[in-house]
């Protein structure tokens, strides 16, 4: 059995395989340009969502004629299964690996907008002390009202750091229940929550029916006070309408780690925009890489005892 590992990091995972799956062949790359060489033959595949480009996808899908099951290490791979899988391929995510790195980052770029820190470093760059301004306009989260769209692993763990701030938690979702949750709605319910909304917090999938779930219209549902925070992806939020709502103070501010285009050009407002905590896709980082190699370890028993994958995003459960 082969297994083509295709990333840039993760070396304690690939070393993990060779030492735990001594009976599998293992290939670690790093450059589009040993791909095809490396997935001739190839049963399985592992990569990231960044890593499989749509040149990326066009050598496997051609090369890799023997491949039975792609795993990709991060949580979203919208990007990935746009560019194109094998057909008949079994298809896994890492989906719970960095959830709680991610609610982290939300629960951060939230309170650095509550607290006003980007405003903080500002005036110690200037060397100010504006204190007396600052005591009157900081916030705190207790007993505010979080609209939180999506509630997988990472919308869940957000959830569960909100109630630890005291916060109202309503989700948009259709699951029938969630823990550290006090209301589920449907999304058809939207605006409707986006009204009550102290926090509007993205954590959910993107698909079609997602884009722009934040347009101007949404907006001008949202609360003068309003905070927007989005992790998930950046055309989840129609950007120059939220430009528009920041420099017209329609809202409070909101905290972006993904945008529609990145990273964004050197004229984007976004660069310039008002009130808006901007961080670079960097919301997955650090964690422990441990969780990554248990979930990618199951995943490898499961297919070597020709077991049933218990989630798959595209192909077959059980892969040929």
């Amino acid at each position: 059995m082969k297994l083509v590992f295709y990333a840039t990091k993760y070396r304690k995972m690939i070393d993990g395989v060779g030492r735990d799956f001594p009976d599998i062949e293992v290939v670690s790359i790093k450059e589009p340009k040993d791909v095809a060489a490396a997935v001739a033959g190839a049963d399985i595949f592992i990569t990231t969502n960044s890593a499989y480009t749509p040149e990326v996808a066009e050598i496997v899908r051609e090369k890799g004629t023997a491949l039975r099951w792609m795993h990709f290490t991060n949580s979203g791979i919208d990007y990935a299964l746009e560019s194109g899988v094998p057909p008949m391929v079994a298809v896994t995510n890492s989906s719970a690996g960095r959830a709680r790195a991610v609610a982290t980052h939300a629960m951060t770029l939230l309170l650095a907008l509550v607290r006003r820190l980007p405003d903080c470093a500002a005036a110690a760059q200037r060397h100010e002390w504006p204190r007396t301004e600052m005591n009157r306009d900081v916030d705190t989260l207790d007993k505010k009202t979080m609209a939180l769209i999506g509630l997988g692993a990472i919308g869940q763990d957000i959830a569960r750091k909100a109630k630890a701030f005291d916060m109202r938690v309503i989700g948009i979702s259709g699951i029938a229940e969630a823990a550290h949750v006090d209301e589920l709605r449907p999304r058809e319910r939207l605006h409707e929550t986006l009204a009550e909304a102290d926090v509007v917090m993205l954590a959910t999938a993107y698909d079609p029916s997602t884009h722009h779930i934040i347009d101007a219209k949404a907006l001008a549902a949202m609360k003068p006070s309003a905070l927007i925070v989005n992790i998930a992806r950046g055309p989840m939020i129609e950007e120059a309408a939220l430009i528009a709502a920041l420099k017209a103070g329609q809202i409070r501010g909101a905290g972006l780690d993904v945008t529609e285009i990145e990273p964004p050009p050197a004229d984007s407002p976004l660069w310039d925009a008002p009130n808006l905590v901007l961080t670079p896709h960097s919301a997955g980082g650090g964690g422990d890489d441990a969780v990554l190699f248990d979930i990618l370890s199951e995943h490898l028993r499961l297919f070597r005892a020709r077991k049933p994958f218990a989630r798959v995003l595209s192909g077959p459960t059980l892969p040929a």
